[in-house]
């Protein structure tokens, strides 16, 4: 993975939902992800001989349950969209990534 790599979205995403409790401080209710709604965002990159650090901007839905007013069991399920920008460092030598 060199500088002129294009940007693996899918991947980055996949760690993420491997380690949802880095989304921890930043939901506001549940702490629950919709792991079909998470978009992400390359802010920026700087690569050394050792390391590509990486700063990301995660746009994604926190689940909020409870309980309905109506007789509608489509209204027990609600989403509040929430954002944080995370910085990630990619190890060339050991090929591990860290946040």
């Amino acid at each position: 993975m060199g500088f002129n790599a294009p940007f693996d979205e899918k991947k980055i995403k996949s760690l993420l939902l491997g380690n949802q409790s880095l989304f921890t401080e930043y939901c506001k209710y549940s702490n629950n992800i919709d792991e079909s709604f998470i978009d992400i965002t390359l802010l920026s990159s700087v690569e050394t001989k050792q390391v590509i650090q990486l700063k990301i901007g995660v746009f994604f839905r926190e689940i909020l349950t409870g309980c309905a007013c109506s007789d509608d069991p489509l209204q027990t399920i609600m989403y509040e969209n929430g954002y944080c920008e995370l910085q990630a460092e990619f190890n060339k030598t050991t090929a591990l990534i860290s946040f």
